[in-house]
């Protein structure tokens, strides 16, 4: 094939990648003990296809889940693992306290106020998005104002 034919269509296809924007990342410190905490953020899909994320994982942990709260029978608000996360091109998506999260399960130590965890979610194609978010207080959760970019 003709090199430049192949640099052309590399050219193309990049011009077609997903792009997300992350924003407003940050996790939760918890008490010394306590083996899960959660990751919230905003993301917006600056692409022009929707972006289907179907895994999390950081090496701070075991495992990462997105999961999501929903009121049971009982109006008992209740937790439950989500298989991925749609976001449609052009919008944003945010994980919040009371809505989606990203549960971070079996801390391999505490995370504390102060400390970055690396985080990467991957979408269905197989591209990954890595990124670093602050470990903060419940008590500062609401005004860290860290960016991302993605």
């Amino acid at each position: 094939m003709n090199p430049l034919l192949i640099i052309a269509l590399l050219l193309v296809s990049g011009l077609s990648q997903a792009q997300l924007l992350i924003e407003n990342a940050h996790v939760r410190a918890m008490p010394p003990g306590q083996p899960n905490t959660a990751a919230f953020l905003k993301i917006t899909n600056q692409g022009d296809e929707e972006i289907r994320l179907i895994e999390a994982f950081t090496p701070a942990s075991k495992k990462a889940e997105f999961h999501s709260h929903s009121k049971g029978e009982n109006g008992m608000m209740r937790m439950q693992k989500e298989q991925c996360v749609d976001i449609p091109a052009g919008e944003t998506f945010v994980f919040k306290t009371g809505g989606f999260h990203i549960m971070i399960m079996g801390l391999h130590k505490p995370l504390l106020p102060g400390e970055k965890i690396d985080m990467t979610l991957e979408d269905s194609n197989g591209k990954q998005y890595p990124f670093s978010l602050p470990v903060v207080s419940i008590m500062n959760e609401n005004t860290n104002q860290d960016h991302s970019h993605h």
